[in-house]
């Protein structure tokens, strides 16, 4: 591929603009960027391998990764100024939940390889959950292109497009919950006495801890949770707690949920 052309510059787009630049053998022949606030892409053109475009019509239309960084309700107005104009020697990257493949590709009246990709905001910290699908007619390279993209702001993962709803649900929305999550520990150390600050950093840290231990050790998180749980301790009084007022059924509730909108969205 030539070049990389990302459109829409919200807090996914710029941050996997910032990923791409650090990693030069992506976009050695060129980065271009566009979104419909002209100021954002200035803001944003701070290198000399980034070139900002001042209308849709300046997508380069041959040999192109353009990723697809809007919301899903923006699709059609893009599609008004790309339907039917990306040659199928490009390669296009959406984003948009609950859009499958085949749907973006219609919109878009493109007949080239298409990957849909899900990933979470942590991309602006470079360490977002992405899982990706590609169409039929994507190359192993193509999609090796679409995985180093990704693994620039975080981790990137294969699946198959009947998941992707789920994954919206999951990790896509999961950061939001799992920060309820961290303000809920906190709120308890305030309701018992500890300075707000302090709760919030060992309620924060203990997260990420614990996410960490999960990573590194690869059991399973009920091992885990057995290991710190002792006969008449205080875990395993605050776990029946937790039981108790439906704590796991909540989870699986909201990922239900999530799941289910983005399932609208697509047909919308």
């Amino acid at each position: 591929m030539e070049k990389i052309t990302i459109i829409g510059l919200g807090n996914m787009g710029s941050a996997l603009l910032r990923g791409l630049l650090k990693s030069p053998g992506l976009t050695s022949k060129g980065l271009a960027i566009y979104d419909v606030d002209s100021a954002r892409v200035k803001s944003l053109v701070s290198s000399s391998r980034v070139i900002g475009l001042n209308s849709l019509a300046d997508v380069q239309r041959e040999n192109n990764v353009v990723i697809l960084c809007i919301k899903p309700q923006d699709l059609h107005g893009v599609a008004e100024s790309l339907q039917g104009k990306l040659e199928a020697s490009c390669l296009l990257i959406s984003i948009l939940a609950g859009k499958k493949t085949e749907s973006v590709a219609a919109e878009l009246d493109f007949k080239g390889p298409v990957i849909r990709a899900m990933p979470n905001i942590a991309a602006v910290i470079a360490q977002a959950a992405t899982a990706m699908v590609a169409n039929s007619v994507c190359t192993p390279e193509q999609k090796e292109i679409a995985e180093h993209i990704f693994k620039g702001v975080g981790e990137a993962f294969w699946t198959k497009e009947s998941l992707m709803d789920t994954v919206t649900g999951l990790s896509g929305s999961g950061p939001a919950y799992i920060y309820m999550v961290i303000e809920a520990l906190a709120d308890g150390g305030l309701k018992m006495g500890m300075p707000r600050e302090l709760a919030l950093k060992l309620a924060t840290q203990t997260v990420l801890g614990a996410a960490a231990m999960v990573k590194e050790t690869g059991l399973h998180p009920a091992v885990l949770k057995d290991q710190v749980t002792t006969p008449a301790g205080t875990t395993i009084s605050a776990l029946h707690e937790l039981e108790e007022r439906g704590l796991r059924s909540m989870f699986v509730s909201a990922v239900e949920k999530a799941t289910n909108r983005s399932i609208e969205l697509g047909k919308a």
